[in-house]
């Protein structure tokens, strides 16, 4: 039963977890000349959440389908648990069904010609799993997942997020050691999506089963994962926490898919000395100047080597980090960096206001509150503090 099962994460993550519990390494797809995985590389600790982040075309959901075994990599190997479930060399390719995984797939794939229970029950039955202990897991799992009584319900009379559920369900039923997500709240509206998201999160927690999880969205993959994986032209641009890809992305790419929604292409104007300055969690930043669109914008340098006046830079910085003032410039302002620019476009979003503003020939983002009386055509004062603003090398060869 499920509940016998059942753990929670901290128990998941106990001194026997320590090894990975999915092992994907050197992993190549190609379909005919088009190469979707190239050497992809990663781990997933037992209990944990990771997702698999990037634009559409990044290879993503090619890795998922490759661990469910519904795609056959051309090198390379995969391991879940004890068991080597693909290994090139060795000549291992185990059928899904006998990987122990489930998945849940953006399209639900609920069958309409079955009731939720039976949909639910149909991996219990293929398995030849009894007809009372099918019935009994299948009343367990829907209560967990918020469909008590609804087994007998016609599938076709289900809601978007009821069908989500469902497939949850079945997903878990015959309690796999892997859940695979495949993009699954993409086709919800946006606040059933939030909801869900909670849903899930709550029911990993609960359950504690392993999940590795595809998405585009970078909300839902900050929200539900312990780690994100970025991917870009089929390869790992990054693998970190969601706090630390969120605050120190390692490439302009990864800036990018996170939130860094101001990207410009800049030169180091001035460099000054390293201090002993820990406000960014690690020591001694390089405070420095970078021109950009004819103005002069403070930032500081993070990078383990110096850089020097006249290099090529990537400058990023997020459009919610961005003030919006009527008032000019004040010298006693605590170090912004502070410049009257022109609103160009704003878009009231309720909470909030999506604006571009235009200082001199630099075009910006910038986030203004719902509140706020911006409109087209006002002059207005843009803050940006230097603490947001990330540097990267700029390779120009």
């Amino acid at each position: 039963m499920v509940n016998a099962r059942t753990m929670t994460v901290d128990a998941a993550r106990s001194e026997d977890s320590v090894k990975p519990f999915v092992r994907v390494s050197a992993i190549h797809k190609s379909f005919g000349s088009v190469v979707a995985l190239q050497a992809v590389d990663f781990d997933v600790s037992l209990g944990s959440t990771v997702s698999l982040l990037g634009p559409s075309g990044c290879g993503k959901t090619t890795m998922l389908r490759s661990i469910a075994g519904l795609e056959t990599p051309n090198a390379g190997r995969i391991s879940i648990g004890n068991a080597v479930v693909f290994d090139s060399e060795q000549m291992i390719n185990l059928p899904s069904e006998r990987r122990q995984i489930g998945m849940v797939f953006q399209s639900y794939a609920v069958w309409p010609h079955m009731t939720v229970g039976e949909n639910v029950g149909f991996p219990l039955k293929i398995r030849r799993t009894p007809t009372k202990e099918i019935k009994a897991r299948v009343t367990e799992v829907l209560s967990l997942v918020g469909l008590a009584g609804y087994a007998d319900r016609p599938s076709t009379n289900l809601s978007g997020g009821q069908q989500q559920r469902v497939a949850l369900a079945r997903a878990i039923v015959h309690e796999p050691r892997l859940v695979l997500f495949d993009e699954p709240l993409s086709n919800l509206d946006a606040k059933l999506r939030e909801q869900m998201r909670t849903e899930l999160k709550l029911l990993q927690n609960r359950l504690g089963f392993t999940a590795i999880y595809v998405t585009h969205d970078q909300e839902e993959a900050l929200a539900l994962s312990d780690s994100i994986i970025v991917m870009n032209h089929g390869r790992v641009e990054a693998m970190a926490s969601p706090r630390v890809l969120f605050n120190n992305p390692p490439t302009p790419f990864v800036a990018n898919f996170v939130g860094f929604d101001n990207l410009y292409d800049a030169k180091v104007e001035s460099v000054g000395d390293r201090g002993d300055m820990t406000a960014f969690g690690r020591a001694s930043p390089q405070p420095i100047t970078v021109s950009v669109g004819g103005i002069i914008l403070r930032c500081f340098w993070q990078g383990d080597t110096s850089l020097s006046r006249g290099m090529p830079v990537t400058l990023a910085f997020r459009s919610e980090r961005v003030g919006l003032l009527h008032s000019k410039p004040g010298k006693s302002d605590s170090g912004s960096n502070q410049y009257e620019g022109t609103v160009e476009a704003c878009i009231y979003l309720g909470k909030s206001q999506d604006c571009i503003v235009t200082i001199g020939a630099l075009r910006l983002h910038a986030v203004g509150p719902g509140d706020a009386a911006i409109a087209r055509g006002d002059r207005i004062v843009v803050s940006i503090d230097p603490k947001e603003c990330i540097v990267f090398r700029r390779n120009t060869t």
